[in-house]
């Protein structure tokens, strides 16, 4: 299991390229900018969004509330002699992604001079014990949801498309 919040598999199948797009076609919605879901509301006829032009596709799962670290999925279609296989990327959004780097990269640099800072003189205090706690708690707010999405995911794209 990794230990950052990305995912790559491929998928190797003996459905047609025509058959795997049709597949997730079934499955795939046109994405909305705003999208309301109530939570007593009827699901989505289509599980996911996204857009799927040639022998690509980027789509995200459609959920009920907010989840920003639902992973978007993108996967590239390689035509075979008998079948295809199905190259995936899972990241996170760009914007959230870059959000996490800000927060891991400035939380983890002042909780190491704060720890050097204790470690070289220790009458400053354990300042860098809660520092360090808001790293680790950043680094499992993201990743910890973002796996579970992914494997989800996972789950439901082998079931399609095999």
């Amino acid at each position: 299991m990794s230990l950052i919040p990305f995912e790559s598999l491929t998928i190797t199948t003996s459905l047609t390229f025509s058959e795997v797009l049709r597949r997730l076609d079934e499955v795939v919605t046109t994405p909305k900018l705003f999208r309301v879901i109530l939570p007593f509301s009827p699901p989505p006829v289509k599980p996911y969004e996204g857009t799927i032009s040639g022998k690509k596709f980027k789509i995200n799962r459609i959920i009920i509330g907010r989840n920003s670290f639902i992973p978007i999925i993108e996967g590239d279609i390689h035509p075979q002699k008998f079948g295809c296989y199905i190259k995936i990327r899972m990241s996170l959004h760009k914007i959230v992604l870059g959000f996490m780097i800000l927060w891991l990269w400035t939380t983890g640099s002042i909780g190491m001079f704060a720890l050097f800072a204790w470690l070289v003189e220790p009458s400053v205090g354990a300042i860098f014990l809660p520092i360090l706690g808001m790293f680790i708690f950043g680094w499992l707010l993201c990743l910890i949801p973002f796996k579970i999405e992914a494997k989800a995911a996972i789950k439901f794209l082998s079931i399609l498309l095999t």
